[in-house]
């Protein structure tokens, strides 16, 4: 996507849904980083025939965030641009929110490189391994260390990390992926990345079609839905009023992204009209329901996944 059309993208609006409690400095940091993210991810998808080149950036772009007064600077906008994020970040939030978000960054560098690993690969990954790959990619993790502090208050390492905790967060923001992964199919397709696609990687290992894996792909965004309604109950009932606070703001990530997926022109902008004039899809209609349609609630066991089945015990 192109720059221009990125700046219609409506990101800012995205950020202000899923963190209504911010102030208006960090919701903008977090908007500046969420633009370069977009763009980084693009960028990276150019590079896919030239994995060193990507290897090497990426080396630069951990430095900034561990090394940001460091000499020299290579020229090169991505590696400027955020390193002027990150001290706006650490002028609103302070150094403990910077700190916070550092070692999420630096994974999501990480999931960005193992994408293009799989871009590179002709076969589909299996479900297993996409899920994995995934959580890194998205970087939902970042948004979910920004939380606390953009929040005005602190969640230690040790309860951010904490597996309750932390299987939470992945059943929040897992949904939100999956949301990603309907939204960016017809692209993904046209681009030569549908086999990295969730969709694909379901209808492969399962030896399905297409529709058929949607439908369980929709399955496993039901299950993932009910198990944090599930864990939020218990969090919500923790001793630590930090938890508890986090358990509560959280999830309103999910209605953020399914409204943002819906509208925005990433999405419903076709590839070969990706210009600020270009023609938009239409914009589907969305239904909600508090009744899942495929699988049933009170059923608590886990998917057939064992990359993320460990979740569903910390229901125990």
């Amino acid at each position: 996507m192109t720059a221009a059309l990125l700046t219609r993208a409506g990101l800012g609006e995205l950020i202000t849904a899923g963190t209504p409690l911010f102030s208006r400095e960090a919701a903008v940091a977090l908007t500046c980083y969420t633009y370069w993210a977009f763009l980084w991810d693009d960028h990276l998808d150019g590079l896919v025939q030239d994995p060193d080149a990507a290897i090497a950036l990426t080396g630069e772009a951990n430095r900034v965030m561990t090394e940001p007064e460091a000499a020299p600077l290579i020229d090169d906008p991505f590696v400027r641009s955020l390193r002027d994020i990150r001290r706006m970040t650490e002028e609103c939030l302070g150094p403990n929110g910077v700190h916070a978000m550092r070692a999420e960054h630096t994974q999501w560098l990480g999931g960005q490189l193992w994408k293009l690993a799989l871009h590179r690969r002709p076969a589909p990954p299996t479900v297993g391994e996409w899920l994995r790959m995934r959580w890194q990619k998205a970087g939902t993790g970042v948004l979910a260390a920004l939380v606390p502090p953009g929040g005005g208050y602190a969640l230690s390492p040790a309860d951010q990390y904490d597996p309750l905790v932390r299987a939470f967060t992945q059943a929040v923001f897992y949904p939100c992926t999956i949301i990603n992964e309907l939204g960016s199919l017809l692209k993904e397709q046209a681009n030569g990345q549908g086999h990295v696609n969730l969709v694909s990687a379901v209808a492969a290992e399962h030896g399905i079609g297409l529709a058929e894996a949607l439908l369980k792909v929709w399955e496993l965004y039901e299950r993932f839905v009910g198990l944090m309604s599930r864990l939020q109950e218990r969090l919500l009932r923790d001793s630590r009023p930090s938890v508890a606070r986090y358990a509560a703001e959280l999830p309103q990530w999910l209605p953020a992204t399914v409204n943002w997926m819906s509208r925005s022109v990433r999405y419903l902008t076709p590839l070969d009209q990706d210009s600020p004039g270009g023609t938009s899809l239409v914009p589907p209609a969305l239904s909600r329901t508090g009744t899942p349609r495929l699988w049933d609630p009170a059923d608590l066991t886990p998917p057939p996944y064992p990359d993320i089945a460990w979740l569903w015990t910390r229901l125990d």
